[in-house]
């Protein structure tokens, strides 16, 4: 069929005009055959014009027009043929039931019924001349012989396009009620959609809430924790407090992770990094739950790795820790072992291979088809194992770090069998980058005896969360001199009339969002005011407050809880490292 007429009228009428034809070709020789001479060449010519008609509607004749020569060649086989035989009792004029048929699938129901009437006045017309004796019937064949067997044709043929109108309704019915259910199931589907909605506004608002207390809880855990003078017991105790407190902070962090990588807003930032430093200090950080548990805990690092490469370095060393933590949390006793190596691919690309193979439990296979699954824990083994209920994790880390592999283009796998151990391979695509430096000087959170005092400004609502920030400060830098805010009018107030070195802000203050603080600072206070540093300390950061502050001109983004290294370096990189001095309005 050509393109043009590859639509669903056109297709029914052409499978019925095609199988008219064959129908009748073969028909006209059998009744021919059986000596129904006229019949039979009836039916021949028939179906050699309806051949020639399917020619005229591929050559573009129109569907109205072909259609028209399709009834009237069936009803002129079926008339004639009756009329040559017995007339209304014939027994060919029962096939006027087929006329409406093919209008209802090609042209419309109008169509069916105007030929339907066409046909009923035939018929009439027939019976008409059969009573005056124009036409002939069997000589038994009274005049009501000839009436009734009108009639019948007559209720079988509008038997035909009734039942045809009652599918109608039928349909419409049926049409009427899925129209209702899929309303209904909209209107369900745009609550669902609301309620996911507000889960996930309630889940940002919930981890905001949880961050700022536990920013202190950790933050202050941490200062007790390297303060030398307390009794080695204390800082025990501290110590195990502070791991709780990450532990917490854990969950909080997976279920925000879990949240944006269903919704799509997982986001990447490479940067340049020492990969074989991030690697270390990623495994290091596990260091002393494998002495805790009496492991062995190594780490191979081939030589091919390359020593410079751009990549998200938090994401990187968040896939090692859960590959890690895992492979700890369920060994029992022996090793584990985290081998990296590298595939050339191209000039600057390369493929990192990352084993992290464990003695420990292993897993059958119907336990490995369901690792990645949400919430999924293995509850026999950990139960087995003696893993306490904190301890146990909330389902989501190999969910999460196969999110973030596939999130690089790379492919997470995993090796195992039940009292085997496992083997989990990641495969991440990177580049190679040059750099200048050597490496990197590691942070220095002994204090800094500096020759003159630095000038900081602290913004947050949260008087304990400016303690915090200004004690661990002065831990570093006992020189500096931290002024405090809590709402943004204030801020504004204090960035106007003092220039400060850097200024520590929260985004969510009283009054004026901390972003909006540092944007109109940026726009209308004076040189060198409008110039001053700016990070953003938020419980909240992902890939929209990421870029609102860009666009404020807020400097950097740091997360709460912070991290005391981190926060150190960057005020020094700002401060120290960059030796400005203060002046006043």
């Amino acid at each position: 069929m050509p393109r043009k007429l590859r639509d669903t009228r056109n297709f029914y009428f052409f499978i019925n005009s095609i199988f008219a034809s064959l129908f009748l070709l073969p028909t006209g020789i059998a009744l021919s055959y059986l000596g129904n001479t006229n019949a039979g060449w009836s039916c021949i010519f028939s179906a050699m014009v309806l051949s020639t008609n399917i020619l005229i509607w591929r050559a573009g004749g129109g569907l109205a027009l072909t259609h028209s020569i399709f009834e009237v060649t069936l009803l002129v086989l079926i008339i004639f043929n009756s009329a040559i035989t017995t007339g209304v009792t014939s027994t060919y004029i029962v096939f006027l039931a087929l006329v409406p048929i093919l209008p209802v699938f090609c042209m419309s129901r109008n169509w069916a019924v105007g030929w339907v009437l066409v046909s009923i006045t035939l018929l009439l017309g027939l019976y008409s001349l059969q009573i005056v004796g124009l036409l002939p019937h069997r000589p038994e064949d009274t005049w009501q012989d000839l009436t009734i067997s009108t009639v019948c044709i007559f209720i079988l043929v509008i038997t035909q396009i009734i039942l045809i109108y009652i599918v109608d309704s039928a349909n419409s019915q049926s049409l009427h009620i899925l129209n209702r259910t899929n309303r209904r199931l909209e209107e369900t589907s745009k609550a669902l959609r609301l309620a996911d909605s507000h889960k996930d506004e309630f889940l940002a608002m919930v981890s905001h809430d949880m961050r700022t207390p536990l920013n202190a809880v950790t933050g202050y855990l941490d200062l007790i924790y390297h303060d030398k003078n307390l009794p080695t017991e204390t800082i025990e105790f501290v110590g195990r407090a502070h791991y709780a407190a990450k532990h917490l902070l854990t969950v909080i962090n997976d279920l925000l992770d879990f949240s944006q990588i269903r919704l799509g807003k997982l986001t990447l930032h490479p940067e340049t990094v020492a990969l074989h430093e991030v690697i270390t200090h990623t495994f290091e950080t596990l260091s002393n739950h494998a002495q805790e548990a009496q492991l062995e805990y190594e780490l191979f690092i081939q030589s091919d790795v390359p020593k410079w490469v751009c990549i998200d370095k938090n994401r990187l060393s968040q896939i090692l820790i859960n590959l890690l933590g895992n492979a700890l949390k369920f060994t029992p006793a022996g090793s584990v072992r985290m081998t990296v190596s590298a595939e050339r691919r191209a000039a600057d690309n390369i493929e990192l291979l990352i084993d992290v193979a464990d003695t420990g439990i292993g897993m059958t296979t119907d336990q490995i088809s369901r690792i990645y699954l949400p919430f999924t824990q293995v509850h026999s083994a950990q139960v087995s194992l003696g893993i306490s209920e904190p301890n146990r994790g909330n389902g989501l880390g190999l969910a999460i770090t196969k999110s973030l592999v596939q999130s690089h283009g790379g492919q997470l796998s995993v090796k195992s069998s039940a009292s085997q151990g496992s083997v989990f391979s990641v495969r991440l695509p990177i580049t190679v980058v040059q750099h200048s430096v050597s490496q990197v000087e590691p942070v220095n959170l002994a204090t800094t005896q500096q020759q003159s005092p630095i000038y900081v400004l602290v913004v947050d609502d949260n008087e304990v969360n400016r303690l915090l920030v200004s004690t661990t400060l002065l831990r570093t830098f006992p020189n500096a001199v931290i002024e405090q805010a809590e709402n943004g009018n204030e801020a504004l107030e204090k960035m106007r009339s003092n220039l400060y070195e850097l200024v520590l802000i929260d985004l969510v203050v009283p009054d004026i969002d901390g972003a909006d603080v540092v944007a109109e600072i940026r726009r209308n206070a004076p040189e060198p005011f409008k110039n001053v540093p700016a990070i953003a300390l938020t419980a909240n950061v992902v890939l929209d407050v990421v870029e609102r502050c860009k666009a404020a001109g807020i400097n950097a983004v740091m997360s709460k809880p912070f991290d005391r290294s981190a926060l150190i370096s960057a005020v020094r990189s700002y401060t120290v490292d960059k030796g400005v001095t203060k002046t006043s309005a």
